[in-house]
């Protein structure tokens, strides 16, 4: 099963083999997805983390943009920082 999203008015638009799963989120600038965690970047800087469509935890500030491999995020703060989190906990900054 191919899983893709995208960003559409603020909300995440999740497809599965090119038809419309389901969509959530609100204030939503950017998202990325690894297999079955979202994580995105709302309207205040902060990322936020769906696992199966369900809003799990946010954490992180001033963030611009995100990526996701397993359970480590990678994202990138307004001083084109690279910040990394582990599950959620910062781990390391550079």
């Amino acid at each position: 099963m191919a899983r893709t999203i995208k960003v559409n008015n603020g909300r995440i638009e999740e497809y599965e083999n090119g038809s419309l799963r389901r969509t959530y989120g609100s204030n939503i600038k950017q998202a990325a997805i690894s297999d079955k965690t979202v994580v995105a970047v709302n309207n205040q800087g902060r990322i936020e983390e769906y696992v199966d469509g369900s809003f799990r935890r946010t954490f992180g500030n001033n963030i611009t943009s995100v990526q996701i491999s397993g359970d480590t995020v990678s994202a990138t703060n307004a001083q084109n920082r690279i910040e990394e989190y582990v599950n959620g906990s910062f781990r390391r900054t550079y």
